[in-house]
């Protein structure tokens, strides 16, 4: 155990590079079509768990027993966690890179380069070769190609097919429910209308009580944003209803309970040729700004007032104005589906492209984005079902985590397009920043660029010896000759076009996988001093 102290210079370097190697030796076996698992052993609970993802292998490292390994260990967890919670994917192909750019600029270091010109140099290599990929890329269309992606994430052709016919169906602002079947099961299902996960008030609103199905056709729509309990909130909702012209009634309240709830399954228990009015009754199960969402965008579908804290008037003084209309409202398996009226369309593209404007200014890993991503679906329609089985949980686990991941690369997809997949489309940036190089005054920032293009061969080397392939340099140079689209097919032992053979990875994702790994290499290499604690603390969370 290390005493508490400070680590100077070059000792503090060493130790980071001793960190950073460890781990990238562990997960670089996961590259690649023939890649091999992490076995993570868990000791208090005896379980042996196999992991093909980076990011969840290093994320079950706490510790690896030596403060001096842990300094570097955990500055590539976290990076390469970010990495994953950014893009989906790529936390092996990162660390791969990071533990080239690591190896060498280590060693430039301790020839007596500075370490401060050497990474500002790294940084512009890595925005030369950014802006190479970018040149690289080629816009895709069709399902076949979209699911050759998912292939790289997934290794799994039935799940990558359907992956890609629901992304191709989506569109990149797609939204999909994963479901989880404890026997061997995949399938997709689509929802139309605005969808949203909800709790029924009460088993007597089904309208179709053996399938526990509730149906309403041309509803009004009561919005409520505080609890409906009293009889005459109930009273004025139902006189509103029926003074509207409507014969069917869908209420959306964070609860529906007391005097109110009994008053309105005594309605719906009556004889259909008496009742006035068929009501259904839910509660949205989202909670806080989600909530609050969901009510602005069923506002807006519907044409509803929000009654309550936020609207104007509450539930007691509801007037017909106050209701929205809908075509078409159902209740089943948790989950509420409102299909608008035609006349709300022009209004609700409106609310389409200003969601779709914020949603491109924001990154990948803005909390904001998922939330977004979720609006847009309920506004468009554009929601998915993925239902994932297997016998034994760790493999569900393990496929739903790999759709997810796919998912968010696919989203990608559609944006930035795609290179060639296998490490070639970084080995083709290789020329322009070597060009970029020579073309740099500073001696210094020069070889920070050449140190980038020399770590750009690391991720297809590394997948070619995991493949067992003898010769990887004749390989590499074979490649890099024959320029992009051109790859190398470690199934078939032969040099191959990418798009033809849909080898394909997406270029934003390469892209944010090497600013990944220049930024961890940098913080690593420029780091002066490391303070160690007599108990440091430990992050459960990179």
């Amino acid at each position: 155990m290390r005493r508490p102290g400070i680590a100077f210079q070059p000792e503090a370097r060493s130790q980071f590079h001793a960190g950073i190697t460890m781990l990238a030796d562990m997960v670089a076996a996961t590259l690649g079509p023939h890649r091999g698992p992490v076995l993570h052993y868990e000791g208090t609970r005896r379980i042996v768990e196999a992991l093909d993802d980076a990011a969840t292998a290093l994320r079950r490292i706490i510790s690896l027993g030596r403060p001096d390994l842990d300094v570097g260990a955990m500055l590539a967890r976290h990076v390469i966690w970010r990495l994953e919670q950014q893009v989906g994917d790529g936390g092996a192909t990162a660390l791969v890179l990071m533990r080239a750019l690591v190896d060498e600029g280590a060693r430039q270091i301790s020839a007596g380069f500075n370490a401060m010109r050497l990474t500002e140099g790294m940084r512009r290599g890595a925005a030369v070769a950014v802006e190479a990929l970018r040149r690289q890329s080629q816009r895709i269309d069709g399902e076949r190609n979209l699911a050759a992606v998912a292939r790289t994430v997934v290794q799994d052709d039935d799940l990558a097919a359907l992956l890609g016919e629901m992304s191709y169906l989506l569109g990149a602002d797609g939204h999909i429910q994963l479901e989880s079947y404890v026997a061997p099961y995949l399938e997709r299902q689509y929802l139309g209308g605005a969808h949203y996960g909800a709790e029924i008030a009460s088993m007597y609103f089904y309208t179709e009580m053996e399938r526990r199905r509730s149906v309403l056709v041309a509803p009004a729509v009561a919005l409520l944003d505080k609890p409906l309990n009293e009889a005459a909130q109930a009273i004025a909702l139902l006189e509103a209803t029926i003074r509207a012209g409507r014969k069917a009634l869908l209420i959306v309240a964070p609860d529906t309970s007391g005097p109110a709830l009994n008053l309105l399954v005594a309605n719906q228990m009556q004889p259909a040729e008496k009742r006035k009015v068929t009501i259904l009754a839910v509660k949205l199960r989202a909670v806080g700004d989600e909530r609050r969402f969901a009510l602005q965008d069923l506002a807006a579908i519907t044409g509803a007032a929000v009654l309550g804290e936020i609207g104007e008037r509450t539930a007691r003084d509801a007037r017909p104005e106050d209701l929205g209309r809908a075509q078409r409202a159902e209740f089943s398996e948790k989950n509420l589906v409102v299909t608008m009226e035609g006349a709300r369309r022009a209004f609700i593209q409106e609310q389409i492209a200003d969601l779709s404007r914020r949603l491109a200014m924001l990154p990948y890993d803005d909390e904001e984005r998922p939330i977004l991503v979720r609006r847009l679906a309920a506004l468009t329609g554009g929601i998915g079902v993925l239902k994932i089985g297997a016998y034994h949980q760790p493999e569900r686990e393990m496929r739903r985590a790999q759709a997810e991941r796919a998912w968010k690369v696919l989203s990608a997809v559609h944006r930035g397009g795609v290179v060639a997949g296998g490490g070639a489309a970084l080995l083709h940036c290789r020329h322009a920043v070597l060009e970029a190089a020579t073309r740099e005054s500073d001696a210094e920032c020069a070889s920070g660029m050449r140190i980038v293009a020399n770590a750009l061969s690391a991720p297809q080397r590394q997948m070619l010896c995991n493949a067992g392939v003898s010769a990887p340099a004749l390989i590499l140079d074979r490649v890099a000759e024959q320029g992009p689209p051109m790859t190398y097919d470690v199934l078939k032992g032969e040099i191959v076009d990418a798009q033809r053979a849909g080898l394909l990875d997406a270029t934003d994702v390469v892209a944010a996988i090497l600013q990944a790994a220049v930024s961890g290499a940098t913080m690593a290499l420029s780091t002066d001093a490391i303070v160690y604690h007599r108990k440091p603390q430990q992050s459960f969370t990179p």
